[in-house]
């Protein structure tokens, strides 16, 4: 890698990690917590991302690769292994999955695409049906308290019940918003190191952005929020109801055509940081 590209590069992750490391700091996980959850992250990939054909990466190629010594490798596997058992369950993913199946499941969805209300019990479509269509290893009932928790559905009759909400979004930092923070960033970052690529490995993948010209004063922002509630909502609808009916009916999977691709399309808008001009040592009192 040319030094210009590497430097280049260096301060690109040191843009990148500073709201992460605002989100650490202010949660209080250390400096040397991060760097132990870097290893792993490095170990990771070097084991896996860089083994080519042969499926395994040897150990002499891994300490080559990442710069780790064979003592750093073994103490980050022992992490890495326990952070896998102690890894966040799939709760999250099924209220989402159920979520998205009460808004795209051709059963569950009425004139105009608009989901239909539906009671908690009953033939032949109702709300404990679509849970166990869609996330048959979790009790309606937990799965409905959920929703209700987040303000996803609401009570329109008898124990009759409609959603409000498309996306399960937690309303606070917790273990399951993390986790989503963590697919959202991670799947950003992979269509970038795709498309970075002399040669991507299947094409490149769609990735564009819009920049407002000028600055806005708080209440523009806020109506530019409100204004892409509505379209940016209805253009995502537009996108899911495609690929979950449309896409699949127009190519329906052949006989023994493999299917293991998992994609999205991710939106958000984004504010930029007020620029910073102070030098890193004048932000540092050295005489306190």
């Amino acid at each position: 890698m040319p030094d210009n590209v590497k430097t280049a590069l260096s301060v690109s992750i040191r843009r990148l990690l500073r709201p992460l490391v605002r989100i650490m700091l202010r949660e209080g996980l250390t400096y040397s917590q991060f760097a132990a959850i870097a290893q792993m992250a490095f170990l990771e990939s070097a084991a896996k991302d860089f083994a080519g054909s042969a499926k395994r990466n040897s150990l002499k190629s891994i300490c080559a690769l990442t710069g780790m010594s064979v003592d750093e490798v073994n103490t980050s596997l022992l992490e890495h292994e326990r952070f896998e058992a102690s890894a966040l369950g799939e709760s999250t993913k099924s209220y989402a999955r159920v979520l998205h199946g009460w808004h795209n499941d051709r059963d569950y969805i009425g004139p105009y695409g608009v989901p239909v209300d539906l009671p908690f019990v009953g033939n032949p479509i109702s709300f404990t049906l679509l849970v166990s269509r869609h996330a048959s290893h979790l009790p309606p009932e937990t799965i409905l308290q959920e929703l209700i928790r987040i303000g996803a559905v609401t009570q329109v009759g008898d124990n009759v019940w409609k959603p409000v909400k498309q996306e399960y979004i937690e309303p606070a930092l917790t273990a399951g918003n993390l986790s989503r923070l963590a697919s959202l960033v991670g799947s950003l970052l992979a269509t970038l190191e795709n498309n970075t690529r002399t040669e991507p490995e299947n094409t490149d993948l769609f990735e564009r952005t819009m920049i407002v010209d000028s600055p806005l004063t708080n209440r523009q922002l806020l109506e530019l929020q409100s204004h892409l509630k509505v379209i940016g909502g209805q253009f995502l609808q537009r996108v899911d109801a495609f690929a979950a009916i449309d896409l699949r009916e127009a190519l329906p999977r052949e006989p023994n055509e493999p299917a293991d691709i998992r994609a999205g399309l991710q939106c958000f808008l984004y504010v930029e940081p007020p620029v910073d001009d102070m030098g890193l040592r004048d932000a540092i009192d050295f005489g306190r």
